[in-house]
Parts: structure tokens; C-alpha cells; sequence
């Protein structure tokens, strides 16, 4: 569970190990923009700055939440905005639709899931999630 002024010990932990990253989409909307720039200096690095595209670190943090929510929550968070990043690329366009004033170029939390299974070469487990996704989404 996130907490803004008391974070999990295990959480900490894990953030602080150099194979760990959290989900976190490299490009922001322009209204996001100035909010960025404001957080360059203090914000973690990119985990696949030095690795291959398709590298994926050994744990990933993933907020459960709008992307709208996400950036509070990295706003509001000391700990998560020194963590380094891990960003999914090429991406397809999200399915999800049910909740309104979505972000351009997001995913919801189990699309995300389902394309960190297929760059980890989990593609059975990616086509399980896609077919139970798209049974609750149609």
C-alpha cells in the first residue's frame, strides 16, 4: 500500500537494490511538461538508460492507479521520485475504455502487465491476461 509520509520498510528496500525499478512513462502530455522539468533534478534515472530497449529490470514497482494519480503519488513521494524509472516503448493503443478523460498513449494497469509479459518472452501468460481482459472489457 502507498503511503506518502510512511512508506514500507520492504518497499524501501527494494527500491534502494539496483535491479529494481518502477513503471513510470518516460514522456509526459505537454501539460505535464513544466511539472517534469521541475522534478529533473531530483527525479531517479532511467533504469534502461544503459541496457538494451528490451531489458527489464529484475522487480518492477507498479502503482495501481490512473496516470493522473500516478504523478501525484510520485509528486508526493520522496522515495519515489529518487527511484529509477523503467518506461514501456512501442506500445499499442489502449483497450481499456471504461474510464473517461484517459490519458493520450495510456494503459491501464493490466495492459501494462500484459506487454511487460510479452518483453519478458512471457507470451502464454500475456495471451491468458489479453483474452481475460478482453472478456471484461466486451
Amino acid at each position: 500500500m502507498w503511503s506518502r509520509v510512511t512508506p514500507s520498510e520492504l518497499l524501501l528496500a527494494k527500491l534502494g537494490e539496483s535491479d529494481t525499478a518502477l513503471l513510470f512513462p518516460k514522456e509526459l502530455p505537454n501539460e505535464e511538461a513544466v511539472q517534469k522539468t521541475e522534478c529533473s533534478t531530483e527525479c531517479g534515472s532511467d533504469y534502461n538508460g544503459d541496457l538494451a530497449q528490451d531489458s527489464l529490470p529484475k522487480t518492477l514497482i507498479i502503482l495501481d492507479a490512473t496516470w493522473q494519480e500516478a504523478r501525484k503519488m510520485l509528486r508526493q513521494s520522496p522515495y519515489l521520485k529518487t527511484a529509477k524509472t523503467f518506461a514501456l516503448t512501442d506500445t499499442p493503443d489502449s483497450q481499456f475504455t471504461l474510464r473517461r478523460n484517459q490519458v493520450e498513449g495510456g494503459l491501464c494497469t493490466l495492459e501494462c502487465i500484459i506487454e511487460l509479459f510479452k518483453q519478458a518472452g512471457m507470451h502464454a501468460e500475456a495471451q491468458v491476461l489479453t483474452s481475460e481482459f478482453n472478456d471484461f472489457c466486451h
